[in-house]
């Protein structure tokens, strides 16, 4: 004889699988949007080859899902310890450290994640994607036999260096051949020579965090500041 108690029972697990049943399947998994849409990450310049963004994710907050489906470069400004979780796999904890450089070989495939910063530090990042498929040939990216000049990327879309410089200190000249972007981890005052121009110098002042497209041509940069100089120098291939 069936008692009250079980009664009840069936009755709360028949109605719950009648409202499960209910929910579309597709509310059950976030649906991921374009990166450049995404909420946190914040387009700051754009040209034909890039895509730059701003992303600032708080402790405690994360971005939505989004997808990725062009090589991507994303230099952490300031790192935190984030959760990356996935649509298809286990969610994993990562150490995105300040000033390392992560590549995302996603040409050719869509791939789609969230990030949620587990820290209780301010994570800040830099990315850029490559909207062209690639490599595209704009010539052989070097940088001077320096040790101011320090490889950090070395993908076959585009090649990386870090470039710290003293006050006062130059930078042996290199010619650019393809475009670029350039993200400082530092501030301070930078002039760029301009080419067949002699004492005729661009003057910017940068902000931690601060990115700037580059493009083709001979390129001489001297610390012009009181304090040193360090950013991250990228360049298409």
């Amino acid at each position: 004889m069936m008692t009250f108690k079980m009664k009840t029972l069936i009755e709360a697990l028949f109605v719950g699988g009648l409202v499960l049943s209910a929910i579309p399947a597709a509310s059950a998994a976030e649906k991921a949007i374009a990166t450049d849409l995404e909420p946190l990450h914040h387009v700051i310049m754009e040209n034909q080859y890039v895509t730059v963004m701003r992303v600032m994710i708080r402790p405690g907050q994360s971005t939505e899902f989004h997808e990725q489906h062009l090589d991507y470069v994303n230099t952490h400004v300031s790192g935190s310890m984030v959760n990356i979780s996935y649509p298809d796999h286990p969610a994993k904890d990562h150490w995105m450290k300040t000033g390392d450089v992560k590549f995302g070989p996603h040409q050719g495939k869509s791939d789609e994640d969230k990030v949620s910063n587990t820290d209780n530090t301010l994570n800040h990042q830099v990315s850029f994607e490559i909207k062209q498929n690639g490599p595209q040939n704009f010539g052989g990216a070097t940088r001077p036999a320096s040790p101011l000049f320090h490889p950090v990327l070395d993908e076959k879309t585009v090649k990386g260096w870090k470039v710290r410089l003293q006050p006062g200190e130059v930078a042996p000249a290199y010619e650019q051949h393809g475009p670029g972007v350039r993200v400082f981890f530092t501030e301070g005052r930078l002039l760029l020579a301009e080419p067949g121009k002699p004492n005729r110098v661009k003057e910017i002042w940068v902000h931690r965090g601060d990115a700037f497209l580059t493009g083709a041509g001979q390129v001489e940069l001297t610390n012009g500041g009181e304090t040193p100089l360090e950013f991250n120098d990228y360049e298409l291939l």
